[in-house]
């Protein structure tokens, strides 16, 4: 039965590559077509994770899941599918990132940093592609305009990297998703009633820390670098980027970057409202951080909200009228 069914997804896959191979190539995007089936795959089992949340969340947290309002149902799916992406595409990013900066000088994308092209780079993207497929429609259904604008430009970047254009730098920004899990882990308690718990305080330290590290510095360290070889090469472009694709892509950094650092914003004040360290009385109402530090003065920590929906409005995560 494996045999067949390996069998017939690569007799289907064959024709599907056939079959887009023109029209890819007549879009300017030819490499997509060896990786349509991946595409497809992703897609459809993204999609399908969304589905299975939706009947397994309430048999395994029916103290919570059954109690939230339909639009939070959607968004606990939701949050499930981002999760397990982030999870998966994470490691495989770093995986190929390695192998790209690390290699051998003889690598493709290292060769040739802008019009390079790698079969195992792309199915890493083609899988990232149908994940930001499902992604850029959820979020046009019941996300804000941040997670919208997120979620096209990730979605169209993904897909004119099959030119092939930026296939190396690419990588580096897939890695954003470092971050990812936490964030969703911190949704997760608000729903599951722990809020301002023990577990959602050692969470906050790992989301901050590695958004940190993967959104505001690295990824700023690899956007500095990206605009240099796209702007000021050391040696011209070879054909010239079209005017099309270099501006989208350089456009798009800035778009993306901005909402890192709108969302870090949104995310400090999340937190803040969760834990509110005050002193204990003999100290006059005075925090002497240096004190706590050394465990000479001892604080209490004060729960306020039991979400962020307010906040999650202000950041362009969800609409007004959906809470």
């Amino acid at each position: 039965m494996a045999d067949l069914i390996t069998k017939s997804y690569t007799e289907l896959s064959h024709q599907l590559i056939t079959l887009s191979a023109p029209l890819c190539a007549q879009h300017g995007i030819s490499k997509l077509a060896n990786h349509l089936p991946t595409v497809l795959l992703s897609l459809t089992f993204f999609s399908t994770l969304q589905q299975v949340s939706r009947i397994l969340s309430p048999l395994l947290f029916p103290n919570s899941y059954k109690k939230l309002k339909p639009i939070t149902k959607t968004s606990w799916d939701v949050h499930w599918v981002a999760f397990v992406h982030a999870v998966l595409i994470t490691p495989l990013a770093a995986m190929q990132w390695y192998k790209v900066t690390a290699g051998s000088d003889k690598q493709p994308l290292r060769i040739d940093r802008t019009y390079g092209y790698d079969p195992e780079v792309g199915q890493v993207y083609a899988i990232a592609l149908g994940y930001f497929i499902w992604d850029a429609w959820v979020s046009i259904l019941y996300d804000g305009p941040g997670f919208i604008a997120h979620g096209l430009v990730a979605m169209t970047a993904f897909i004119l990297v099959y030119r092939p254009v930026f296939m190396y730098d690419g990588l580096s920004f897939l890695l954003w998703e470092l971050s990812t899990p936490f964030l969703n882990i911190h949704w997760f308690l608000d729903k599951m009633g722990k809020t301002g718990t023990t577990l959602q305080l050692v969470n906050a330290f790992f989301l901050l820390g590695t958004y940190v590290f993967a959104r505001l510095t690295f990824g700023l360290y690899n956007s500095y670098h990206f605009f240099s070889h796209v702007l000021f090469p050391p040696s011209p472009h070879v054909p010239p980027l079209p005017d099309h694709v270099k501006y989208f892509y350089l456009i798009g950094n800035v778009i993306l970057n901005s909402l890192n650092f709108f969302w870090f914003r949104a995310m400090i004040r999340a937190i803040q409202k969760r834990f509110q360290a005050t002193p204990e009385a003999d100290h006059d109402g005075v925090l002497d951080y240096k004190e706590v530090v050394k465990g000479k003065q001892k604080v209490k920590v004060s729960v306020k909200g039991k979400n962020d929906a307010e906040i999650e409005r202000e950041a362009g995560v969800t609409r007004p009228k959906k809470e």
